[in-house]
C-alpha cells in the first residue's frame, strides 16, 4: 500500500519535478527515470528497515 500511495504521488509532482529537471539540462525521459527509481529506493528503504526492525524484536 505505502508502494502505491508513493507512486501515485510521484506521479502527482512529476511535471513540476520534470520541469525542474529540464532546466538543468536533462531530458524528459531521464528525468522521469529519477523520478520512479526515487520513489522505488524510498519503498524498499522502508520495507528493509521495517523488516530489520520486527525480525529484532521477535
Amino acid at each position: 500500500m505505502l508502494g502505491y500511495a508513493l507512486g501515485f504521488f510521484a506521479w502527482l509532482v512529476r511535471a513540476p519535478v520534470i520541469n525542474w529537471v529540464q532546466n538543468l539540462g536533462v531530458s524528459a525521459d531521464v528525468a522521469g527515470a529519477l523520478i520512479t527509481g526515487l520513489a522505488g529506493s524510498v519503498v524498499m528503504l522502508v520495507g528493509v528497515i521495517l523488516w530489520s526492525y520486527l525480525s529484532n524484536s521477535s
